[in-house]
């Protein structure tokens, strides 16, 4: 046996194709071809164990009951179980090759290679051949019996005879969905995953996908890959429970082919189970940026073919279509422009994408070129032809304004703005929105494009027209000159800062000032720390040097006393004089002053008398 034939599994493949299409019981033929390739596998491993060990395993007992006689059976037979199970290839692992194992890896590349082919095959004849034989006899049976329903009602009423057909219609619909029923039963819980030939190879295709190291044959993953996509497109919980194996296979596998066959398989299990593969649909997207440009070419293709046939909703994961405008591979470059064009055929569909596609591309992450982000946005913006479409998106285009803070997308939507015809509405809009991106008009390219703007808006514009585009067009030099002196003046502050920051200056050395200080009330080193209400006006009875009394609001004569400790001569002969004014006139006001209040005048005369009466005794 030849195992390194590359055209033996295409072949094999294609017999397959023939056999399902001419034998009337293929799924016996091809039961025989999975038995005699399993039986190969066997013998070979029970060679090298009796080789290795010197004993027979268990499983050579099994081989001497070679499976001939059961040729006649269908891929659903349970006596090959033992076989298929028990093989130690994918469950042991001596130095993890699959050749260490006694088994070649070229003979399990073609097992599993016809085990996916059958599967696949098998679910289109379920489908198509089975399923139309049953509505064929159906339709025979529905035809018999209505004739003879029509011989024995040939004298009944015509209402009857609607109402019988009526009936008769509903219950063919009921038997037409009970036999699609019994299709799809057979599909999701006996084909792949029953007690069957397939049920049993299931387990070790799974493992060969799994687990690299143990098998690292290349071609055998490939096939292996292939493999597992056609088991999951026969059962809906087959694909469910494998699904992110196979995601994992797309994105890390090392091999360009397995991940190119991968990507043409998940399209057609998008169209077999949408619902399934809807939450994945951003990995999808994700190889238009794969490093092999086979890779991408599938990828733009499957997407292409599932998005034009409604497939997949058309969402802002569609601008990573749009970056495979400027791809460097001109074939890919030409389908990615022919894709938007049938796309624009669809309705609004480029005007209901633009806004995303121009915040998801602008945006740094996405790390598109300036260049190239001109290059798409003027490709797309060519199909933008209402005026309509043309009004909403200025309007859109100049709120993104306000949430941005890049320069970088702000010229992005400036050159978007300058891709639109303007009209008479246009313009207003434009007015109208000029408090949006006033502020930005201090960066030279985002001038320059609102500029573009006012003068293509100038060459149609009726007269009326054209004195608001005047007045914008003032508004925009005015504002871009301000913005222009003020980054200058910003540029000149932060250079002065600059240089203020480069040089410090140092400490001079010698003698510090010291700096003078207003004395505070009640200071020891002022004459005029301290005057009483009572002698304010007269001479300064206080010496330097003495201590100095301290406030008292209290009511007690002592604490009065001690507070007026000055010269008793000066002091009685002062307040002598003014005892006998207030004896003459007792309403006038003696040292009249704004800090006197009645009280204290009261207190003052009390304390005088005293002390004036201390004087005489002395």
């Amino acid at each position: 046996m030849n195992l390194d034939q590359t055209d033996w599994i295409p072949m094999a493949e294609q017999a397959i194709n023939v056999i399902y299409k001419l034998s009337e019981h293929p799924d016996i033929v091809c039961g025989d071809i999975i038995k005699s390739l399993a039986n190969v596998i066997k013998s070979t491993y029970a060679q090298t164990a009796e080789g290795d060990n010197g004993n027979r395993p268990d499983s050579q007992q099994d081989n001497d009951n070679r499976p001939d006689s059961q040729g006649e059976q269908a891929p659903s037979t349970d006596e090959p179980e033992p076989e298929i199970t028990s093989q130690p290839v994918s469950q042991e692992g001596q130095g993890g090759q699959v050749s260490e194992l006694g088994c070649p890896a070229g003979v399990l590349t073609r097992l599993l290679s016809i085990s996916g082919q059958i599967a696949l095959c098998h679910l289109v004849h379920l489908d198509v051949a089975v399923f139309g034989e049953l509505k064929r006899r159906h339709a025979i049976e529905e035809e018999e019996g209505s004739k003879k329903t029509t011989s024995n009602t040939t004298k009944e009423t015509e209402t009857e005879t609607e109402t019988t057909e009526e009936e008769m219609g509903l219950a063919g619909a009921a038997a037409e969905d009970a036999e699609a029923e019994y299709i799809r039963r057979i599909t999701e819980t006996e084909l792949v995953t029953g007690s069957n030939l397939l049920g049993f190879i299931q387990p070790l295709l799974v493992a060969v996908c799994s687990d690299k190291t143990k098998y690292p044959d290349q071609n055998l993953q490939t096939a292996a890959t292939m493999a597992l996509a056609k088991f999951m497109m026969v059962s809906s919980e087959f694909c469910e429970a494998h699904l992110q194996l196979l995601f994992t296979l797309l994105e890390k596998s090392p091999s360009p082919v397995i991940r190119s066959n991968t990507i043409i398989a998940l399209g057609d299990l998008s169209f077999r189970f949408p619902n399934l593969i809807e939450p994945w649909t951003s990995n999808l997207y994700a190889r238009l940026r794969d490093d092999s440009p086979t890779v991408r070419k599938n990828t733009l293709m499957v997407l292409t073919h599932l998005i034009l046939n409604d497939m997949v909703k058309v969402k802002g994961q569609i601008s990573e279509m749009a970056t495979c405008i400027v791809d460097t591979d001109e074939r890919i470059a030409r389908l990615a422009q022919l894709f938007f064009h049938e796309l624009a055929k669809k309705g609004n569909a480029i005007y209901n994408i633009m806004p995303d596609m121009i915040s998801r591309l602008s945006d740094p992450e996405a790390n598109v070129q300036e260049e190239n982000f001109r290059s798409i946005m003027k490709y797309l913006f060519s199909f933008i032809q209402k005026d309509k479409h043309c009004e909403s998106l200025v309007e859109k285009l100049c709120h993104r304004f306000n949430s941005t803070s890049n320069e970088r997308q702000w010229r992005d939507l400036a050159f978007c703005l300058s891709l639109l015809s303007y009209n008479d509405k246009s313009i207003r809009k434009l007015q109208e929105k000029f408090a949006c991106f006033s502020n930005k008009l201090a960066d030279e390219a985002v001038y320059s494009c609102f500029v573009t703007c006012v003068n293509s808006a100038k060459k149609f514009a009726k007269p009326e027209v054209k004195v608001i585009i005047e007045e914008l067009e003032e508004r925009l030099q005015a504002c871009h000159e301000k913005g222009v002196e003020d980054d200058e003046i910003i540029q000149k502050a932060s250079k002065a800062k600059g240089k203020r920051a480069g040089k410090t200056p140092g400490r001079k050395l010698g003698k510090t000032p010291a700096r003078t200080r207003k004395p505070a009330y009640g200071s020891d080193d002022s004459e005029d720390d301290f005057t009483h209400p009572a002698t304010r006006g007269t001479a300064k009875s206080q010496k330097k040097g003495k201590p100095k009394p301290k406030l008292s609001f209290s009511s007690d004569e002592d604490s009065d006393l001690e507070l007026f400790n000055v010269d008793t001569s000066n002091a009685a002969m002062q307040d002598k004089g003014n005892s006998d004014i207030e004896n003459a006139d007792p309403n006038l006001n003696v040292g009249a002053s704004p800090f006197h209040s009645p009280i204290r005048k009261t207190k003052k005369s009390v304390n005088s008398k005293k002390q004036d009466h201390m004087s005489t005794r002395n």
